[in-house]
């Protein structure tokens, strides 16, 4: 069974795709960073003892704190959006 976000998460100035994947008793999912169309991360979560919206949330809010470390780096960041 595949979940996907129907449309991204803006955050910050940045996309959140998110992916969760079942496979029998395991949750596999990622989240990708977007900014302006161009990828900048993937942050990936397995378990066998979540739920497939646990893992869902739990992407979200390590993606969005990702923006947020970026965000504190200030514009010398790699990964900022132009």
């Amino acid at each position: 069974m595949r979940s996907r976000t129907p449309n991204p998460i803006p955050y910050r100035g940045f996309d959140i795709l998110i992916q969760v994947d079942r496979a029998g008793d395991r949750i596999f999912g990622h989240a990708d960073v977007f900014a302006n169309d161009e990828f900048k991360a993937r942050l990936s979560v397995g378990s066998t003892r979540r739920r497939t919206r646990e893992i869902r949330d739990r992407l979200r809010c390590l993606a969005k704190s990702k923006v947020d470390v970026w965000a504190l780096a200030g514009p010398s960041g790699a990964a900022r959006p132009h």
